[in-house]
């Protein structure tokens, strides 16, 4: 971790407000004010020393500045990887055998503030007024319901590009899900290179083969991708060579309309068009997790007003939205058994373990805790279920003003 201080000055000094500190009133926080964050993490931390603790504001925005979010990020990698190699395979749900990631692009609101504007760019709203905004792009394991890389940057960047940048953490032979408006003959080629498998929902103006199976009527037809020169010399500019790529174009109906989906497996034998129906299906996990981001994490109720604060509070909440993902694994094998008797399926409620993690963290993180405590903890988890109802189908509603979020200075 010691990488990730931004001078090799920082964190030199004997401190209550260490970087390994600093990263649990991170994971801590509770969108509070700063001093009662500040107060409460060091009266649960070391209560006998409390009173000799009490720290200002101004020490913590002092020490946050210290070090950098990448320090979030890489935590995030490690507790991954470490996760992956402590999960049989035989364990985990997945789709024909294929890890399955889906990845997908989320609009940040930002505080309106002159270095934010300039660092991220603006978007108008419905009133026309430029609100400051960030694209947030996750790498999502939709069966562990696991974030596995996010990438924070600019309002206007391209979601393609950001997809690339995730691939550094995939493996090979992964299956990755891509809604409409991220297909490119080039990021094919990409996934080709590294041995990955997708499958991307495509526009119907995508290519001129796709407007031709879209007329066909066809359930589904294996074509042979026909690259016009713009999008080779595309793919040439990226550093790719241009190969003969064979793809499969599926038509799926949805309660939303006609779907076309473009994917490297053309098996059609072993992958059915229906089982692609339900692969979608899969990539909605994403969309959730955005929504716990936003719903529940309030990822959007920034403690800063600098690019170095929103890149921290960011980073910090994909790795909360990580431990929690992994704390409920951990609990399912403690579900009772009487829930696989009832009508309907039922998963650990997602909301009720964050805040479970949330006021368990520092006893969690503590190196003393036994285990006793941590079946008690987990099997306390595993009683606060929710229903699943596959299949619902609810309109999208445009919500046109925001709530407005608490400022700084009048949280309590």
């Amino acid at each position: 971790m010691q990488s990730h201080r931004v001078s090799d000055k920082a964190f030199t000094r004997k401190h209550s407000l260490t970087l390994p500190n600093l990263i649990e009133i991170f994971l801590n926080t509770s969108h509070r004010s700063i001093k009662a964050e500040l107060d409460d993490f060091f009266y649960k931390k070391a209560p006998a020393s409390f009173k000799r603790q009490l720290l200002t504001t101004g020490a913590f925005t002092k020490a946050r500045c210290k070090f950098k979010a990448s320090a979030f990020t890489e935590l995030l990698h490690k507790t991954v990887a470490y996760i992956y190699t402590k999960i049989p395979r035989s364990q985990r749900k997945s789709w024909y055998g294929f890890r399955t990631l889906a990845v997908d692009g989320s609009d940040l609101t930002l505080p309106d503030v002159p270095e934010l504007i300039q660092t991220f760019g603006t978007q108008n709203n419905d009133s026309d007024v430029l609100v400051p905004m960030t694209k947030l792009s996750l790498l999502y394991d939709v069966h562990l319901k696991l974030p596995i890389d996010a990438q924070l940057d600019k309002k206007h960047s391209s979601e393609r590009d950001l997809a690339v940048r995730h691939l550094k953490q995939t493996q090979e032979n992964d299956l990755l899900l891509y809604d409409r408006g991220y297909y490119a003959y080039w990021l094919v080629l990409q996934h080709i290179l590294l041995k990955l498998h997708f499958c991307f929902r495509v526009k119907s103006n995508a290519c001129t083969q796709v407007k031709d199976f879209i007329q066909s009527g066809k359930k589904q037809a294996i074509i042979t991708l026909n690259p016009t020169h713009d999008m080779k010399q595309k793919a040439l500019d990226k550093g790719l060579s241009i190969t003969e790529v064979k793809v499969r174009l599926i038509r799926i109906k949805t309660p939303k309309g006609v779907y076309v989906l473009m994917t490297s497996l053309t098996d059609q034998k072993k992958y059915s068009t229906k089982d692609f129906y339900e692969l979608y299906h899969l990539r909605w996990n994403i969309e959730e997790a955005y929504k716990i981001q936003k719903a529940f994490l309030d990822v959007e109720d920034f403690s800063g007003r600098t690019v170095h604060s929103i890149q921290q509070d960011v980073h910090a909440s994909i790795l909360i939205q990580a431990l929690v993902a992994i704390e409920c694994f951990a609990s399912q094998p403690y579900i009772p058994a009487k829930v696989n008797q009832r009508k309907h399926a039922y998963a650990i409620n997602f909301v009720v373990a964050i805040r479970s993690l949330k006021r368990r963290l520092i006893e969690t993180l503590d190196p003393a805790l036994d285990s006793l405590n941590i079946y008690r903890w987990l099997k306390a988890i595993a009683r606060n279920l929710t229903i699943i109802k596959p299949d619902r189908n609810f309109e999208r509603t445009k919500v046109r003003c925001r709530r407005q979020k608490m400022r700084t200075g009048y949280k309590v």
